[in-house]
């Protein structure tokens, strides 16, 4: 039996109070398995990066229980969430982060900085297909090269769970498959957890789970049993 990585238990996210309150997150559950492709979808405003920020660590809920990996992030003080983070999780941004003035393989390396046992920068470079532009600066590449620099410099912290926040919002649909292909195929062979909030629905066709939010509440949970490969759609 699959085992649970994530688990969301009537998870609130309010902002003020009376009539004025705003729910980010309006009681949901939700849970996620080990070796999972999930994508949390939704509208601008459903609440899906609330739902990413919690479980990055870089929010808490106002009341319910967000567990990661048999932690309870949800209860975690700023030091505790520190290392969650630093250990933990991996982090792909739309907008690459990748620092101007060093290399990519600089870049993929800044993760010794953050964890002790951090992978060897160009092997996950030759895992993303870019050991042969270790020496390029970010401004030297295109933006798909660029996301899987970020993607190799998450993979190199060993996390358990990576979550993109938009991953192929920035790129171009011929190089947001490239992108896609690269995480749904960490699901199918290295059993990485991964789970991205988007508003593309196309990219639903290509994962394991599909978290339907709407409104701060989640709409529908859908199980793909046959994901189809992200190569078969049309973009």
């Amino acid at each position: 039996m699959a085992k649970k990585i994530v688990e969301f238990k009537d998870v609130v996210k309010k902002y003020g109070e009376g009539e004025a309150t705003l729910y980010a997150n309006n009681h949901i559950s939700f849970s996620i398995d080990e070796g999972e492709f999930v994508c949390i979808l939704g509208q601008s405003g459903a609440g899906k990066s609330t739902v990413l920020n919690m479980l990055g660590g870089m929010d808490t809920p106002t009341s319910g229980s967000v567990v990661v990996d048999g932690m309870e992030v949800s209860k975690m003080n700023d030091n505790q969430l520190s290392d969650y983070r630093a250990s933990k999780i991996g982090f792909i941004f739309q907008f690459y982060n990748l620092l101007p003035s060093l290399t990519a393989y600089e870049n993929v390396a800044l993760t010794k900085n953050i964890v002790k046992d951090a992978g060897d920068p160009m092997e996950y470079l030759k895992a993303v297909g870019l050991e042969n532009h270790a020496n390029k600066f970010p401004s030297k590449m295109s933006g798909g090269e660029q996301q899987r620099v970020s993607i190799a410099r998450a993979l190199a912290k060993k996390p358990r769970v990576i979550l993109g926040d938009e991953p192929t919002g920035a790129l171009d649909s011929e190089t947001g498959v490239i992108v896609l292909e690269l995480l749904q195929n960490l699901c199918r062979k290295e059993k990485k957890t991964v789970i991205i909030v988007t508003h593309n629905a196309d990219i639903a066709k290509c994962v394991d789970k599909v978290i339907k939010m709407k409104n701060g509440k989640i709409k529908e949970v859908i199980i793909n049993e046959n994901p189809v490969d992200v190569k078969e759609v049309e973009w």
